[in-house]
């Protein structure tokens, strides 16, 4: 799998190899991504280095909560997005916000519906705040 930006479109392309994958394999990946989710994240993505800082110093409840609901949402083949709000300069404040809505439900014969979706939302503010 090749890298891809740290992007939407990266992100997308990302999803479409890996939801083309094997059952088994996308298993794999996400087990991966939940183990290691800074590592899953850097042999995935293309990233500049001030993202490779940024990954590193990520507070591990963060990196926990991608790589928990990141596995969910891609080992059940669910939308996730990546949303960000203005421009990347250097010279701001970054707000890293993951959010989901992932849900998980079984009938009585135990057949798993999982549903909802994942969004990393990264919002860049100058730094008075606006």
């Amino acid at each position: 799998m090749q890298k891809q930006p740290f992007n939407e479109n990266g992100l997308q392309s990302v999803l479409f190899e890996l939801y083309a994958l094997t059952d088994q394999e996308l298993d794999e990946q996400a087990a991966a991504l939940k183990l290691q989710p800074k590592l899953w994240i850097n042999g995935h993505f293309e990233l500049t280095a001030a993202q490779l800082g940024y990954l590193d110093q990520m507070p591990p409840a963060i990196a926990s909560f991608i790589g928990d609901q990141g596995s969910f949402a891609i080992g059940h083949r669910l939308p996730v997005t990546l949303n960000r709000d203005g421009d990347a300069t250097g010279d701001e404040d970054k707000l890293f916000n993951p959010k989901s809505n992932l849900t998980i439900e079984t009938d009585n014969e135990g057949k798993i519906m999982a549903g909802g979706d994942m969004s990393i939302n990264i919002t860049y503010l100058n730094k008075a705040g606006t």
